[in-house]
């Protein structure tokens, strides 16, 4: 066949229900969807999340050692003279020298500022990583209700084919139609029966993708709201990836030209010599400063790939900016298109209802055979299958529109 209050005892119960639905209300946004946790749980399982992640503390060493009193670590020397392989009157001289390097002027502000915007950058690039899992999340958790929509038709299908099948069945034993019609009518519940089937693995293997990428099932009912005309207060990762990364070339242009040359070194030195054999010790005590000269050769090479990083990053900032907005422009005309389609699958749908319905009547009157009755039950399986697919893509154009936004899931 074909488909087709009680008052409350008192005040008391209604604030009762009242308080309750508050605190619904108030616990509800707290709790993470579905989708949410799933997508947490894969950016805890994802390589290049926590690769990004680890560089964190290579940041923070690099930003304590800009911090730090000297550039690097103080070394010690030892010397020792003797003339007794020459002259060998006696001479001797033993020396011990203590030296700590020293800041080159803006040395110190400029390695700060690199490491500050390298740590803004790299938080920039782990929240585009996530936004590139979140896209694939989203992708494998919509072929997997794409596929479960498909799989609901296709058991109604079934149900709907074999009913009709055992039907013709006993009205064939009752000499009441042609063994023709039975015929026809078990070929197309075994057909129904296979296309169950090949919903049913396709269902199994959109789910097995969705646990490989996040190590959980997935479950109904997420939906995601599109979030059209909110002033997003974020920018989009990609774009604020790139734009940090000019502030990384302009910082590290800065650190190639302060540090034009090793850093000076201030030592101080203690000397004990006696001049003969016999004679008593002289001590002495001295400053000794070392300071390096630029080499331009060096810092000509730094320069120029200081310069072709803030040169790159500029190009990749112009080219972020006019892929997000073409992005987002078809994601928006996507969820325009998606919306169509639900209202047109929707009429075709009631529309082959109504038409299953009078050719089924028109069937058991005898106006009409069995063949037109099976082509128009296909053609509204087919409708049913298209209008839940159109559902779930309509709710799937909504997530991409968001994720063109650069908007994780909630």
């Amino acid at each position: 066949m074909f488909p087709t209050g009680e008052t409350g005892p008192g005040v008391y119960v209604l604030a009762r229900w009242l308080m309750g639905a508050a605190l619904a209300l108030a616990v509800a946004p707290a709790l993470a969807s579905p989708l949410r946790e799933a997508f947490d749980a894969a950016a805890s399982l994802n390589a290049e999340i926590q690769a990004l992640e680890g560089r964190r503390a290579e940041i923070d060493a690099r930003l304590r050692g800009a911090n730090a009193l000297t550039p690097g670590a103080p070394s010690i020397a030892f010397g020792y003279t003797s003339d007794r392989l020459t002259q060998n009157r006696g001479f001797r001289e033993a020396e011990v020298e203590l030296g700590v390097p020293v800041w080159l002027p803006g040395q110190s502000r400029a390695q700060r500022d690199l490491a500050g915007a390298e740590a803004q950058r790299l938080a920039a690039r782990i929240a585009l990583q996530r936004l590139t899992l979140a896209g694939e999340v989203r992708d494998a958790y919509w072929t997997w209700a794409t596929a479960e929509a498909a799989l609901t038709a296709a058991r109604a299908r079934a149900a709907s084919a074999s009913a009709l099948a055992r039907d013709v069945a006993r009205q064939a034993r009752g000499g009441q139609v042609a063994r023709a019609d039975e015929l026809l009518a078990s070929a197309d519940a075994r057909e129904a029966e296979a296309g169950l089937r090949e919903a049913e693995i396709a269902v199994r293997e959109a789910r097995l993708a969705f646990h490989a990428l996040t190590g959980r099932d997935p479950r109904p009912g997420w939906e995601e709201a599109a979030r059209e005309g909110a002033a997003l207060a974020a920018e989009h990762p990609r774009l604020a990836a790139a734009r940090l990364g000019q502030d990384v070339g302009r910082a590290s242009l800065r650190v190639a030209t302060v540090e034009d040359r090793d850093n000076p070194e201030v030592s101080i030195f203690g000397r004990q010599e006696q001049d003969e054999r016999g004679a008593g010790w002289d001590s002495r005590l001295g400053v000794r400063v070392r300071i390096p000269f630029a080499h331009e050769p060096r810092n000509a090479e730094r320069r120029a790939a200081a310069q072709t990083e803030l040169t790159t990053a500029a190009a990749e900032t112009a080219t972020a900016q006019r892929l997000i907005a073409a992005e987002q422009q078809r994601a928006r005309t996507a969820l325009a298109d998606a919306r169509a389609a639900v209202r047109l699958a929707d009429e075709r749908h009631r529309s082959l209802t109504e038409a299953a319905g009078l050719s089924e009547a028109a069937y058991r009157a005898g106006q009409t055979g069995l063949a037109e009755t099976l082509r128009i039950r296909a053609a509204l399986a087919a409708a049913d299958a298209d209008r839940r697919r159109s559902q779930v893509a309509l709710r799937q154009a909504a997530s991409r529109y968001n994720q063109a936004l650069g908007v994780e899931p909630r």
